[in-house]
């Protein structure tokens, strides 16, 4: 007979299958922390065979800690466990440890190898537990103070970067990009490989519909500006007022800089 209370405990604790519970306390002869240290050390060893599913839930997160800006992405299987107390309590734990080094950081290769190491076998404990896939899906760290938004639910975050202005432009500018999730901030940052070979297209099209030469440059200019006003944000059209673009409701002495927008669902 199973000790039913013993039972939920170590589910509670661990948020570990109920079969996994079962058999670790009958190893541990009904010791609840024996127990514990057993799926802890079967945990890590599990999480390989479940690296290849997919990871389509979980949070995304900014915020100032240790003086740093700092924003995790940390990916599930499902929603019911992205919710789970448990699941919360090892983001706060992973992004507290990102944060204690003292690079900027854009992406989880950036990471101190012994942080990342550390973090990376705690998703993979975490992973044996519950018995979904998990895995870092971004992480961000600047030194910075960026106008921070995280929407309500945690799926999506982004950050601000700008001179002058207002932090209330700036959150217009952050709800933006959250609902918008524009590439670039200005038609200035557009890679140059991806204006020329726009150009060729274009001028190949308009060339084979027997457009004189002397216009095609004219044209292309503004083909190539209509193609790319969705994507570049402050060409884009205001979420609030659609005949404004964002261009035109910023104070004339702010300057956006950059952003940054993470999302489970990116």
């Amino acid at each position: 007979m199973w000790n039913i209370e013993l039972l939920k405990q170590l589910r509670d604790l661990t948020f570990a299958p109920i079969k996994d519970c079962k058999e670790a306390l009958a190893e541990a002869g009904d010791d609840l922390a024996q127990a514990q240290e057993i799926l802890k050390k079967k945990g890590i060893a599990k999480a390989g065979s479940r690296g290849e599913r997919d990871t389509k839930e979980g949070i995304v997160k900014i915020v100032e800690i240790n003086e740093k800006t700092v924003a995790l992405k940390l990916l599930c299987e499902t929603d019911f466990v992205a919710k789970n107390e448990n699941f919360q309590a090892l983001f706060d734990s992973v992004l507290a440890k990102i944060a204690e080094g003292s690079k900027e950081i854009t992406a989880l290769a950036d990471l101190d190898p012994t942080i990342a190491e550390t973090v990376e076998n705690e998703v993979k404990e975490f992973v044996g537990k519950t018995g979904e896939n998990m895995k870092i899906g971004g992480v961000f760290v600047t030194h910075k103070k960026p106008f921070i938004y995280n929407h309500p639910g945690n799926k999506v975050a982004t950050l601000i970067f700008f001179e002058g202005g207002n932090n209330e432009v700036a959150k217009e500018l952050a709800l933006q990009v959250t609902a918008m999730n524009p590439s670039y901030v200005s038609f200035d940052q557009v890679d140059a490989s991806e204006i020329a070979k726009m150009k060729e297209e274009f001028s190949a099209e308009l060339r084979a519909a027997g457009k004189p030469e002397a216009m095609i440059t004219q044209i292309v200019d503004g083909k190539i500006q209509k193609s790319l006003a969705d994507y570049v944000l402050l060409e884009q059209e205001y979420i609030r007022d659609g005949s404004k673009k964002i261009k035109d409701i910023l104070p004339a002495d702010m300057k956006v800089i950059a952003f940054v927008r993470m999302a489970v669902w990116s």
